[in-house]
């Protein structure tokens, strides 16, 4: 059974079904127990001994468990809404940057970048665990947009550059497969449970002070009844909270273990190389040490490469390691899963035939590709980086000539008029620096092959993070402005606009402004026609063209939704609306979508480079990522003018 993003998306939905009916009935036990305890405890006054059926008993119970794990479990939950970053940081990480000087660090920034590249995400944010020198790493976020990845010092000094690679894949499986947010919710529910614990704590505490706070006489005597309750009451709570909290424990280990056996598979299947992977799990068992030190590592050890806590209360997250270790070396490739099941095999870059100077594709074989890495496309993906001028390849790692180099990419190609016009208009937008830049830059520009431009913006992501927040709204209305420099955008501009917007903000911003979820294609039919009538008039020439791609492409939606070819031009604004809610569209509904924009830029068979890139401009847009499965000998177009 071949698995692509949708489908994995569509497992950790499940998961995610799976671990909430688990916890419900986790909570549903802990009301349980509280009620019977509150209501022995309260026969003795308002109701007769014996009487367990007390209504409003039960609703003070069940609204106070409720309403306290739910609270602490959102905020908990909201305290890592910042992405990955804050994950990272939560544990100790530090954020490390190209051109530290430090050797180990470039190499794991290399390995990173490339396995970004080779997967089509924006790069992440990556961070080093300092005080670290156990063998460890992990994966956090709440989408691919908002990813980090983190490793251990350990893991940078001891793994050669192969082991260290199978490491980044392993992660880069959890980014794509849909873990990071099965994850996060996880941290929080349990923190919800905890807090139960805590909450019992507290009571127990006050207790203890009434008790040595009472007076004399009959007034000692009452207080050392309310000092008794409320320690009573306390140590109760307390015990069931870390009974729930052991329970979701063993949940969050047996998930975790499932989850992991896939990422292995993954990275395995991602690199071919099992010698990777696989000797880094040696290694980790060689020196006996995954084990992070930080006090709050065992919030994420769900999360991490291998085991980092140990003791004899905790819970093993992962499986054991020679069973790892056999899953790797001993299953053929083809066949390696959680189950046994065969992993899907994802387009490999030059594996489809050349064809009237472009490249001869299916709109299959897109799908097929969307969050899939292989031993071919980090291949492409280290010739694309190696490809780059150098000068270009350093802007795109600070946030000055970031900006500057992402201006300079959404300067129209191949309207040499409009160019210049919009060009000439920048001496009055940006500061001195930045003009500055600009000129330096831009003369490295025609040096750029096309291939390679989405690339070296998805490089400029965690540069453009870094802006600070005044810096990055004006950031922004810098774009707006370059857009109204001569009030024209095409759909090329706007993809490479709406993929900055992405590399900065996340989707975050564009699902803000789309809060409801969609489900039934036929909601969705007026932005599915807007934007393949856009899609079919930026790819074909002739009107007739356009029409019949629009009806070869709209095949995909027949019985599903009813689409109408727009034959006027598509307004920005209204596509910028459609896309917008087409990224808070279902997962099937956005497969549907994206096997419809590849039947209708593939409508003569042929695929040009600047319509793959922008293939991959609208998928990123709406949250699925497709690698630059085209290499770059393959690739038609690449010195067009």
């Amino acid at each position: 059974m071949t698995m692509n993003f949708f489908e994995h998306q569509e497992r950790a939905r499940r998961s995610t079904g799976r671990l909430v009916i688990m916890f419900s009935l986790a909570v549903v036990g802990i009301i349980t127990i509280l009620y019977f305890f509150f209501a022995l405890l309260l026969a003795s006054d308002s109701h007769p001994r014996g009487s367990l059926w007390q209504p409003m008993t039960l609703l003070w119970v069940m609204g106070g468990t409720l309403l306290t794990s739910g609270l602490a479990c959102l905020i908990k939950i909201s305290s890592l809404s910042a992405g990955g970053s804050a994950v990272a940081e939560m544990v100790g990480g530090v954020k490390v940057a190209h051109g530290t000087g430090d050797l180990a660090e470039q190499k794991y920034a290399n390995v990173v970048e490339e396995m970004a590249i080779a997967s089509g995400v924006p790069v992440p944010d990556i961070y080093i665990l300092q005080d670290e020198g156990a063998i460890n790493a992990f994966a956090a976020g709440y989408s691919i947009d908002d990813a980090a990845v983190a490793v251990s010092r350990g893991c940078i000094e001891r793994l050669d550059r192969d082991e260290l690679q199978g490491v980044v894949a392993h992660e880069f499986s959890h980014i794509l497969n849909g873990d990071m947010r099965l994850n996060i919710r996880l941290v929080g529910v349990l923190a919800g449970i905890l807090f139960l614990a805590t909450l019992g704590y507290i009571f127990m505490r006050i207790g203890g002070g009434i008790a040595r706070s009472g007076g004399g006489g009959k007034e000692k005597g009452g207080a050392m009844a309310a000092a008794a309750g409320f320690f009573l009451i306390g140590l109760v709570i307390m015990v069931i909270g870390y009974i729930g909290h052991f329970f979701g424990s063993l949940i969050k280990a047996a998930v975790s273990r499932q989850r992991e056996f896939l990422a292995d598979a993954s990275a395995v299947q991602f690199t071919r190389n099992p010698g990777g992977i696989g000797g880094a799990l040696r290694k980790i068992g060689g020196y006996a040490d995954g084990v992070i030190e930080n006090p709050r590592a065992s919030e994420i050890s769900h999360m991490c490469f291998t085991s980092t806590i140990s003791g004899f209360f905790s819970f093993a997250t992962h499986p054991p390691l020679p069973e790892r270790i056999s899953r790797i070396e001993k299953t053929p490739l083809e066949a390696i899963g959680p189950g046994g099941e065969a992993l899907g095999v994802p387009l490999a870059a030059g594996a489809v035939g050349l064809a009237g100077g472009g490249v001869e594709a299916r709109a299959d074989d897109v799908v097929a590709a969307s969050g899939s890495v292989n031993e071919a496309g980090i291949r492409n993906a280290i010739h694309i980086v190696a490809s780059l001028p150098a000068g270009l390849a350093e802007a795109a790692r600070h946030p000055l000539s970031a900006t500057v180099l992402a201006y300079l990419l959404i300067l129209p190609e191949d309207k040499k008029e409009r160019r210049g016009m919009i060009r000439k208009g920048l001496s009055g937008i940006l500061g001195k620096d930045e003009l500055g830049e600009l000129s330096r830059l831009e003369k490295l520009m025609p040096l750029l092959d096309d291939h390679a431009r989405l690339p070296l913006l998805e490089m400029c992501a965690p540069a453009l993070r870094l802006l600070t927040k005044d810096q990055a709204r004006q950031f922004g209305d810098r774009i707006e402005q370059i857009v109204k420099l001569d009030n024209e955008v095409d759909l090329r501009e706007f993809c490479y606009i709406t993929m900055i917007e992405f590399c900065v903000h996340g989707a975050g911003r564009l699902r803000r402004k789309n809060r409801k979820r969609y489900r039934k294609f036929d909601e969705l039919a007026p932005d599915f026609s807007r934007i393949l009538s856009a899609l079919a008039d930026a790819g074909h020439v002739e009107p007739s063209q356009r029409s019949r791609a629009f009806k070869y492409a709209r095949k995909v939606f027949e019985g599903k939704a009813e689409l109408k070819y727009e034959e006027k031009m598509v307004a920005v604004k209204e596509l910028r609306i459609s896309i917008g809610r087409l990224a808070r569209s279902s997962v099937r509904m956005r497969k549907a979508f994206l096997k419809a924009a590849s039947y209708c830029v593939l409508f003569d068979d042929v695929i040009e480079v600047r319509e793959a890139e922008l293939l991959r401009a609208l998928a990123h847009a709406i949250g699925v990522p497709v690698p630059p499965f085209l290499a770059p000998t393959d690739l038609a177009g690449s010195d067009e003018d």
